[in-house]
């Protein structure tokens, strides 16, 4: 019903590339469900049966979302379905099972497993997951294990997955967020208060930065690169966990 021939839809050429290898890995995670923020740019619609309509998403995972409708629809489990997920200006369209359903009084929540038509499809997906599960995965450092390095500064660091790690600098007094650097897989972006501006960088290669011995990694500023690095930040910074103070994200989406 659903399985006519896509042309595959990636949302990143030049990052996020992910091998089988990566994605067989991901897969291993299949139970871990992402949060999807209300503020989430993305925008969600699903096809049961014969009949369309926008849904709210509420977590996402590698192998499926669950949604909220605002209709109440007739289906049972195990019924054929299609999600669309719009994101950028690029749509994802996912055929899939109804996984589990629980019907409420003026809304359906219910679970959709994926049935990914090949590779690249899925690829596809995992590069729209990836902003939403490094956003919720986030969560605060052991303090005591943060080097206080800077004068008159305080540094605070959140970890997630995907060698994620944000690190903000507050003032001292006031406490007032001063600047910040966001790794993301191995790209790096960093704020610039004099001017205000994102600079962005790409890890050189590791081999090397372990043949020199370096402690931390040796950045070079990104170039063909540099713009699919700013539009994962932009689409990171929306699902940010509420583990992360309000101020913090409210001065990474002024980037």
């Amino acid at each position: 019903m659903f399985h006519a021939q896509r042309a595959a839809v990636l949302f990143f050429k030049r990052i996020l590339n992910f091998d089988k290898e990566a994605v067989a890995q991901r897969e291993q995670r299949h139970a871990v469900r992402h949060l999807v923020e209300p503020g989430t740019p993305l925008r969600a619609a699903l096809r049961l049966g014969n009949h369309d309509q926008a849904v709210r998403l509420l977590n996402l995972s590698s192998g499926g979302a669950a949604v909220q409708l605002v209709l109440l629809l007739d289906f049972k489990r195990g019924d054929p379905c299609r999600l669309r997920l719009e994101l950028g200006g690029r749509a994802l369209r996912l055929d899939g099972n109804v996984a589990h359903q629980l019907a409420e009084t003026s809304q359906t929540k219910l679970g959709v497993e994926f049935k990914f038509a090949n590779f690249e499809e899925q690829k596809g997906y995992l590069q729209l997951l990836e902003p939403v599960a490094i956003g919720a995965s986030l969560k605060p450092g052991n303090p005591k294990l943060v080097r206080q390095k800077e004068a008159g500064l305080l540094t605070k660091q959140y970890h997630g997955s995907s060698d994620t790690l944000l690190t903000v600098w507050r003032h001292f007094a006031g406490q007032a967020v001063h600047s910040f650097e966001f790794r993301m897989h191995d790209y790096f972006v960093r704020s610039s208060t004099q001017p205000k501006v994102l600079e962005i960088y790409t890890c050189e290669d590791q081999e090397h930065v372990q043949k020199q011995g370096y402690g931390v990694p040796a950045l070079k500023r990104a170039t063909d690169q540099r713009e699919e690095i700013r539009q994962l930040f932009h689409w990171i910074v929306p699902h940010i966990s509420h583990t992360v103070p309000d101020d913090i994200r409210e001065y990474l989406a002024q980037f």
